[in-house]
């Protein structure tokens, strides 16, 4: 079993720091679009495209791992568990700010969040699309345990 949690751990971590990289890279794509200026956002906006390359020769290397559906189904539903976790906490994160706030005023940091919250909600979705029947179950179950 200490296996097999190893790899659950490493897939989750892998995919964590996926999921920064991207919303990183839009970040700063949508900072450059609010300044206008590229050259003020070049070096972060490189920094995030090369860090979500690496990420993603990361993830490429262990795709044969996933192949295994128990483990595939088991990163599955723990990420799935991980974002529902995060979107729980958006309503405290995201309160003081309007969605519908212009670009140009935005505090970069609240650009940020609202980037991550709308990745976040559509792994989510990706993942709840794709579960099977035996992971959709997990799932629920595991989703209960956690309301209890």
């Amino acid at each position: 079993m200490q296996r097999q949690d190893s790899f659950l751990d490493r897939m989750l971590l892998l995919l964590q720091q996926h999921a920064y990289a991207r919303v990183l890279c839009e970040f700063h794509r949508m900072l450059e679009a609010r300044c206008r200026v590229v050259d003020i956002g070049a070096h972060g906006s490189l920094g995030a495209r090369v860090r979500l390359a690496h990420c993603e020769r990361q993830l490429a290397a262990c795709r044969e791992a996933l192949e295994d559906p128990e483990k595939a189904a088991a990163v599955r539903v723990a990420r799935a568990l991980y974002l529902r976790f995060l979107l729980s906490s958006a309503s405290a994160r995201l309160k003081p700010w309007c969605d519908g706030e212009d670009l140009a005023h935005m505090p970069s940091s609240h650009m940020f969040e609202w980037i991550a919250h709308d990745f976040e909600r559509v792994e989510l979705a990706a993942l709840e699309d794709a579960m099977t029947p035996a992971e959709a179950a997990m799932y629920a179950r595991s989703l209960e345990g956690v309301d209890d």
